[in-house]
């Protein structure tokens, strides 16, 4: 009885890998380093899950997504998995702060050595998943990587930016970090990139980001560009609400529209479009009709 208790077990462990990852005591900088290490030794890409307890839609994917069967075999043979809670443990600050992540769950796509494949943010259905998986194979397989630098080197960072996410002191001045910024050569590189999006640097920098936003996606990824081109649209639209400039804001966002998915696109327009009043004849369900 015994024997086929243990053969059970390793039976379901092997199907649903999230619930051996579930069972580590603690992710650290050590059992990071392991889970790279493994990789390497496997042949395998890195799959992290950044989450908090008390977040929803994480709580959602570990419900309804990961326990899937064709997920966890994908994941089970592709992928080594690390899972980290960012409030509890220091690895998981050190990733966000790294990537600047301000979304939750977050997920990271990476290789053995630490090049990231692409990030992704908020819940993803069983569909959105597994596109999201094939999708980091195909790119791994073909050398397709962001600009991201493969290690978490904290001395890179400003103290104060590395102190919003370590110690939780996100209470930053625009002052402060503007004097920074001011004094980079240049901003598109992955540090100022970081600390604008992940501190949401205010409009001061905007402009400069929508010029770029599309060369910031490629080097980066569409998660973090089209988060903070979406913060910044919001602020744009505040500016021509002022004028009751409505079809300059449209044109606005017709050029801005390349850097959402479609499904993404249908959302944020509507929203936008509805603070502005805007009578708009469409299915968009997330359009205000008068």
């Amino acid at each position: 009885m015994r024997r086929f208790i243990k053969i059970a077990s390793a039976v379901l462990l092997l199907a649903c890998p999230f619930i051996a990852l579930k069972a580590q005591t603690q992710s650290t900088d050590e059992s990071w380093e392991q889970a790279k290490k493994q990789a390497r030794t496997e042949k395998k890409l890195i799959f992290v899950d950044l989450y908090f307890t008390g977040c929803m839609p994480c709580a959602q994917m570990d419900k309804e997504v990961f326990p899937d069967p064709k997920i966890a075999a994908v994941l089970n043979a592709d992928f080594v998995t690390f899972k980290s809670d960012i409030l509890k443990e220091e690895i998981g600050k050190k990733l966000c702060m790294k990537y600047g992540v301000t979304g939750f769950p977050t997920f990271l796509f990476l290789n053995s050595d630490g090049k990231v494949i692409d990030i992704e943010t908020g819940f993803q259905t069983v569909e959105q998943f597994t596109a999201l998986l094939q999708n980091a194979k195909e790119a791994a397989k073909k050398g397709i990587f962001k600009k991201y630098s493969p290690q978490i080197q904290e001395k890179e960072y400003p103290e104060f930016y590395a102190q919003a996410y370590l110690a939780n002191k996100r209470n930053v001045s625009f002052e402060t970090a503007d004097a920074y910024l001011k004094a980079q050569p240049s901003l598109t590189a992955e540090v100022p990139f970081v600390i604008i999006t992940g501190l949401r640097i205010g409009r001061q920098y905007d402009d400069f980001f929508l010029k770029n936003a599309k060369q910031l996606q490629k080097d980066y990824g569409s998660a973090s560009v089209s988060n903070h081109v979406f913060t910044i649209l919001q602020r744009k639209r505040k500016e021509f609400e002022k004028t009751n400039d409505l079809a300059s804001f449209k044109k606005l966002l017709d050029e801005e529209k390349p850097i959402f998915s479609a499904e993404d696109w249908t959302k944020y327009e509507g929203i936008l479009l509805k603070d502005f009043g805007a009578v708009k004849a469409s299915n968009n369900p997330y359009t205000l009709q008068k």
